[in-house]
């Protein structure tokens, strides 16, 4: 009779422990993944550029007469839209050159597409390359075209709001006159 009353305590218990054990083993949901941080930029900046045109009436094997270099405010804008997840960006922009209207320099508007890599997107500071094209139209109805090349620095590139600063060349020619500049502006970067 003992084992007999030993099997039903023991069956009793199993039965009594099987609701428990039939409980989630602590089981949780895996958090949300965190938004990605932001990977398009639109940087406003304001600096100034310095200019030098070049004129061959006959051609680069005649006579050529090149002009003192002048400087021009510059006002820009250029927004950075990410082409797939790497660092390769489609940049379109747009800059003033406002040179001072009695020393007979055209004020120049250059809307301008390029290509920006951007190296280390998210460390405090990104720095980043940029080659493209651009449209120039001069207050005098000139126009032409150019090739830009140049860099810049971001600071803050985590944050919504950054400070941008950039260096770029551009070689070209207005309205069959060779122009080249280099252009130094700061500005802030909106990242959204």
């Amino acid at each position: 009779m003992t084992r007999i009353l030993q099997a039903l305590l023991l069956a009793g218990g199993l039965l009594a422990a099987s609701p428990a054990l039939a409980q989630s083993r602590g089981y949780y949901r895996r958090p949300p993944p965190y938004a990605p941080p932001p990977r398009n930029a639109l940087r406003l900046e304001i600096g100034g550029a310095s200019l030098s045109s070049r004129y061959c009436p006959d051609g680069y094997a005649g006579t050529c007469f090149s002009s003192d270099p002048w400087g021009a405010l510059l006002v820009s804008g250029d927004l950075d839209l990410a082409l797939g997840r790497g660092p390769i960006y489609l940049t379109v922009g747009a800059r003033y050159l406002g040179a001072q209207y009695y020393e007979g320099n055209p004020s120049i508007f250059e809307p301008a597409v390029g290509i920006t890599f951007k190296f280390m997107p998210y460390a405090p500071i990104s720095p980043r390359l940029n080659a493209g094209v651009g449209f120039l139209v001069g207050n005098n109805s000139d126009t032409g075209a150019s090739l830009r090349l140049g860099g810049g620095l971001s600071f803050l590139g985590a944050s919504p709001i950054g400070l941008a600063i950039d260096l770029m060349f551009d070689f070209g020619s207005l309205g069959g006159v060779g122009i080249s500049q280099v252009q130094l502006a700061i500005g802030p970067e909106f990242h959204f």
